[in-house]
């Protein structure tokens, strides 16, 4: 009988531990689950499989593409069921795994009643969130360049024309899908005014937005000269107490220094103390904020004052900069898919950084920069304004690194060359790059809010070079 009674237990063991095996294979991958709040956003659990053990790593998305990460602790698995804790939530999961498609369960969280949710397998969000390409976490992935297909007839398309482009394009490119650079989106290559290479990454394409950030602000300055184009403005070192003139204050002390051209390079003297989403009258704060520096003698980046310039294109062509951008900038460009509506307010939109392109359109802008104005023999901007408000007015906190008109000048070096170029930058890689020397436009977009943001430069610094030809 005893005899008996070991062939059972054994059996049991077996049994259970053939049983959690299979189970441990199933809960492999990637379980969504839903936001509290916004149908627009999803957190996922990847679970991972190390040596003995689980392991697991969060991810919020938002309209499914990779928004941040979150730490999960505490991973334990037994049969069927699956717990694990996350620390920045303070709460413990616990679920049961009811075939290789769906977990049963719930978030208990302290002070709170349990909170069930369910969690299903996905496992397609890879390319979201881990894969900047498909399958390029195998070991025999390789990445083939193609040619960017046909837009719109006003940008053409072209495969490389040199040996030395398709270094630069096959150098840089498996770095980014390698993630080198952070989470790069996008980079697209203008040359001689052909767009050579378009990649996107992560799950990103061509129709998809992305929020431009401070370069929005270049995007600003092109307004500020199209409104002086029409005569609209006429005087760049018009004081700003005229600008404002119910703003008493202004007309006093430093604050009567303060012109037109001084928020254009940054150089007002207005305290840096300014945030877009904050719950303020924008306009109001800004103007009402204390003089901290010299004015006209000292760079200080400070969105405010592009702030007062969107204000100053209200006040001067009776039209809210968006409306005055789409009439008079985007759709001479074709530029049809956008969006600036965050953050608005009283129906000004943010202009320090909340305008959404596609990299396509960010392409377009490049292109009439590079080619003095004119896009599709057009002339959009005038070719005194593009000249003036690219070239370095002021040195920055950065060194190297000048500022124009809302745009940076900065010198890119390659292999003992330099070469001068102008720069619409904004935080998280979402950069269009112009460089007249070699007749290139280079756009990037990324989420590199938790990388370095400007990575992305010294890589395509240490292959420009090869596009010198």
């Amino acid at each position: 009988m005893k005899k008996y009674s070991v062939y059972i237990v054994l059996f049991l063991f077996f049994f259970s531990a053939c049983n959690y095996s299979v189970n441990k294979k199933k809960i492999l991958g990637f379980w969504e689950g839903p936001h509290p709040e916004n149908p627009n956003k999803n957190f996922y659990v990847q679970f991972s499989s190390v040596e003995d053990s689980i392991i697991a790593k969060g991810y919020w998305t938002n309209h499914h593409f990779y928004e941040s990460e979150f730490q999960i602790e505490q991973v334990a698995m037994q049969k069927d069921s699956i717990r694990f804790y996350i620390p920045g939530w303070n709460c413990f999961y616990s679920g049961k795994l009811m075939n290789d498609q769906l977990i049963h369960g719930g978030f208990s969280c302290e002070g709170e009643p349990f909170d069930s949710v369910t969690l299903n397998k996905n496992n397609q969000i890879q390319k979201y969130l881990t894969q900047a390409k498909p399958n390029c976490t195998s070991v025999d992935y390789e990445y083939y360049y193609k040619v960017p297909e046909e837009i719109d007839g006003k940008i053409k398309t072209s495969y490389f024309k040199s040996v030395n482009d398709s270094l630069f394009i096959y150098s840089l490119i498996p770095e980014i899908i390698n993630n080198e650079y952070g989470r790069i989106n996008s980079f697209l290559l203008m040359k001689n005014g052909q767009l050579i290479c378009e990649e996107y990454f992560y799950g990103y394409t061509r129709n998809d937005l992305h929020q431009i950030e401070s370069s929005t602000k270049s995007i600003t300055s092109l307004l500020i000269g199209i409104a002086k184009d029409m005569g609209k403005i006429t005087n760049l070192d018009e004081p700003l107490y005229k600008l404002f003139p119910t703003y008493d204050h202004l007309k006093s002390n430093d604050y009567k220094k303060i012109t037109l051209k001084h928020l254009l390079t940054m150089t007002s003297g207005y305290s840096a103390e300014y945030e877009p989403y904050r719950d303020y009258d924008r306009v109001d704060f800004t103007l009402k904020r204390e003089i901290s520096h010299k004015t006209g003698k000292e760079f200080i980046y400070d969105g405010g004052n592009t702030e007062l310039l969107g204000a100053i294109i209200k006040s001067k062509t009776n039209m809210f900069a968006d409306d005055f951008a789409t009439k008079y900038l985007f759709e001479p460009l074709g530029i049809k898919n956008y969006d600036w509506n965050t953050f608005k307010q009283k129906g000004y939109p943010c202009m320090g950084g909340s305008l959404e392109m596609l990299p396509i359109d960010m392409v377009k802008i490049g292109m009439m920069v590079l080619n003095v104005g004119k896009y599709d023999n057009k002339q959009i901007v005038s070719k005194e304004w593009i000249k003036e408000s690219t070239t370095s007015k002021t040195k920055t906190h950065i060194v190297g690194d000048d500022y124009a008109y809302q745009w940076w000048d900065i010198t890119l070096k390659s292999n003992q060359h330099s070469y001068k170029t102008i720069w619409a930058n904004g935080w998280g890689s979402q950069f269009i790059y112009i460089i007249p020397e070699l007749d290139v436009v280079i756009v990037t977009t990324g989420y590199n809010y938790e990388n370095d943001s400007w990575a992305i430069t010294s890589g395509i610094s240490k292959y420009l070079y090869l596009l010198d030809n």
